[in-house]
């Protein structure tokens, strides 16, 4: 484990990107499999399954403010509905700061993206990141001077943004690129943001801080083929990493409850993916959905709900979803899953965040 960025194998990573992975240690100078050079690669959206966007339960009114991202652009759910608060075709991922005065977010451009914070209208954007360049659209020497940054998330007092990022450009020829790595940001134009961990392994991916700010969780990614993702705990003080205990392997989008009680995530199964909950301080994971395509959730703010993404069946759309739950002795109570849209097609990978 070094300070810097690490050697990694091949990653694909967000919607619409390959990333071909390698870096060179502080150490030495590795000698890479030779690949191809990285492209940004333009999916096309998938074709709706049905009727045009709905709202499936009007008369569901939920506490609070939901972000999620589609097509592109920040959308905030409120009481009953649902609308756009941006239109540059080029944000993704939003996270609110705890007070929701602020909601961090990835412009993503050709070869490079950077960490955004913007106010709760989705205006006035802060770039925390300079990973952008001038050199030519799909030109080599563009992706020789740029990098990616992913997965914003505050501190709980608001003053700092973690997310994954490359700690520098490609290199070599053919070209291949660091691993994704934790780096952290003050939230203010013109910080420098600072790398906090890396790993030679695999790359680091959706950091988040435990509620009570003195330790952080991601998704580690192992750069071996058939090796397995897992959630980690990561104690910035130490440089400790160790996994989360009673988090299965093939786990990811971790979110803790507002109170720091609770902990969901999404997990992989031979009956697809579905989401678990379990107490923060460790136990038995809990199936909160039985759907084979359930992920990304997030708590509510009174911790009453838990929101998720998933897909009906016979649709191949991600729509939003929300399920009543209640503390026990024993775990959680969990009421069923009620869907609150059809088709509207909200990015899986950028998730949810649910503020006040």
């Amino acid at each position: 484990m070094t300070k810097h960025s690490t050697c990694a194998c091949l990653a694909a990573l967000l919607l619409a990107m390959c990333i071909a992975a390698c870096g060179p240690t502080a150490e030495e100078s590795p000698q890479p499999t030779p690949s191809p050079l990285p492209q940004l690669i333009t999916e096309p959206t998938p074709k709706p399954v049905g009727p045009a966007p709905t709202v499936v339960a009007p008369e569901e009114t939920l506490p609070g403010r939901l972000l999620f991202a589609k097509d592109g652009d920040i959308w905030m759910w409120q009481s009953g509905s649902g609308r756009q608060l941006t239109d540059k075709g080029n944000l993704w991922q939003p996270a609110w700061s705890p007070d929701g005065s602020w909601i961090a977010g990835v412009q993503r451009e050709e070869s490079y993206s950077n960490i955004v914070v913007m106010t709760a209208t989705g205006s006035d954007l802060i770039q925390l990141t300079k990973d952008g360049t001038t050199q030519p659209l799909h030109s080599y020497e563009r992706i020789y001077d740029t990098t990616w940054a992913f997965y914003p998330s505050f501190s709980p007092d608001g003053r700092t943004v973690i997310f994954s990022a490359q700690a520098a450009p490609p290199f070599g020829t053919p070209a291949v690129e660091y691993n994704m790595t934790l780096f952290s940001s003050p939230v203010a134009a013109g910080s420098k943001p600072e790398q906090l961990y890396a790993d030679n392994e695999g790359q680091v991916l959706r950091p988040i801080y435990a509620p009570d700010g003195k330790s952080i969780v991601f998704v580690f990614s192992p750069n071996v083929l058939n090796k397995p993702p897992q959630i980690l705990h990561f104690d910035p003080e130490t440089n400790d990493v160790s996994p989360l205990p009673g988090v299965p392997e093939q786990s990811y989008d971790p979110t803790f409850s507002a109170d720091g009680k609770w902990f969901a995530f999404a997990t992989r199964d031979t009956d697809g993916t579905d989401v678990f909950a379990m107490p923060a301080k460790g136990g038995e994971p809990l199936r909160l959905t039985s759907l084979g395509s359930a992920r990304a959730p997030a708590f509510s703010p009174d911790g009453k709900q838990i929101a998720f993404l998933a897909m009906e069946p016979g649709n191949n759309r991600f729509d939003l979803w929300v399920a009543d739950i209640t503390p026990e002795a024993d775990g959680l109570r969990i009421g069923k899953p009620r869907q609150l849209t059809t088709n509207l097609g909200i990015d899986a990978d950028s998730g949810l965040s649910w503020g006040r």
